[in-house]
């Protein structure tokens, strides 16, 4: 419930507790004015010694020391009412988040009668365009895959991907019904995985047999991403993403890390060690399904040529002529969904799968 600005309310605790209403143009005579434009996303203003404001996206707050303020209301720049929101010392929330480079004016009411009236700046409107890339670099790819990833350079608005994603053969047509119904995007909004229709990807089962496979081998298609989709700060990609697919045979088979190449640096050097695969993985998948064991360095993952991905690890220490392994999660994946564990697709009328071994050792010899 909201009330027009008159007397404070006392909360249950005894502070001085307050809800505005936009109808209310009643203002307080005027105090000293200081305004400052803040350019961070949590800015502060000074009006004196012992009194400050602070202001994020859902919260101004007051930073004094001293006691007796009774009130504060707060004005976008050039309105006559207050915004909705709720005053609890020290904080005014808002009913809608503040907007990022637009200009307010706070005024603060002290127990004694008097006021100040404060201008603050909520920072700089960003105006950095969303772009799109897409991972695996776009190429010839598994018929069955199950799985690609956009990574986009700003966090992106949600809940509309199938709106913004277009599937298309080689001749304009486009493939219908081509993507799962479900969003999964990273923790910081800017990595979107896209699935492929697992029912249509997986061979014998209804849809499979009643509609087809997404992609069929020896066929060119056209993945293409909206210019329209905007980012979460509403600024629109603006140029469609347009990525070419090659659809390879299906790939049925786990992988194999013996079939793996394996680079191997000089005793007494902290040079890379370097592995490159045999197919194709999701590079960023890939890099955090190895490591050295006991070994401290870094990691970095490339897609190289076609169909195949190069690991690189450099130690902080130079490397020590010995034996070393290096350890595979097990649960790694292909597009197409095969681990280490099993393939994707399991034949239950023949014996079950073996597990691959999930590691490789190699050694440094002596100089």
């Amino acid at each position: 419930m909201r009330t027009a600005p008159g007397r404070a309310k006392q909360a249950a605790d005894g502070s001085p507790h307050r809800l505005h209403s936009a109808r209310s143009g009643f203002l307080f005579g005027v105090g000293r004015l200081l305004c400052a434009l803040c350019t961070l996303s949590l800015v502060q203003l000074h009006a004196g010694p012992d009194l400050s404001l602070r202001i994020k996206e859902k919260a101004l707050t007051i930073v004094s020391p001293a006691s007796g303020i009774l009130d504060l209301q707060v004005f976008a720049r050039g309105a006559d009412a207050p915004m909705f929101g709720r005053f609890r010392f020290p904080d005014f929330v808002p009913a809608t988040p503040f907007v990022r480079g637009q200009s307010y004016e706070a005024l603060i009411h002290f127990a004694n009668g008097s006021t100040s009236k404060m201008g603050i700046t909520f920072g700089h409107m960003d105006s950095s365009v969303p772009t799109v890339q897409i991972s695996p670099s776009p190429g010839l790819i598994p018929a069955n895959t199950l799985k690609l990833y956009l990574d986009f350079s700003e966090p992106m608005e949600q809940g509309v991907f199938l709106n913004h994603l277009r599937l298309l053969k080689r001749s304009g047509e486009e493939v219908v019904g081509a993507f799962r119904e479900t969003e999964l995007w990273s923790p910081d909004g800017r990595r979107l995985t896209i699935m492929f229709h697992p029912g249509r990807q997986k061979a014998g089962v209804n849809l499979n047999v009643d509609e087809g496979p997404v992609l069929t081998a020896g066929e060119h298609y056209r993945l293409i991403v909206a210019g329209r989709w905007r980012s979460a700060k509403s600024l629109p990609l603006g140029q469609e993403g347009v990525f070419p697919i090659q659809a390879a045979a299906a790939d049925h088979e786990q992988p194999d890390p013996a079939r793996w190449q394996v680079r191997v640096p000089h005793a007494g050097t902290a040079a890379a060690l370097v592995v490159v695969t045999n197919e194709l993985f999701e590079p960023q998948i890939f890099q955090r399904a190895l490591r050295v064991v006991g070994i401290p360095g870094t990691s970095g993952t490339r897609s190289v040529g076609q169909g195949r991905v190069e690991w690189q690890f450099t130690p902080r220490e130079v490397w020590r002529p010995r034996k070393y392994p290096i350890e595979i999660d097990p649960a790694l994946e292909d597009l197409a969904g095969n681990t280490l564990q099993k393939p994707f697709e399991v034949d239950l009328t023949a014996a079950p799968p073996r597990p691959v071994a999930s590691e490789l050792l190699f050694e440094i010899a002596a100089p």
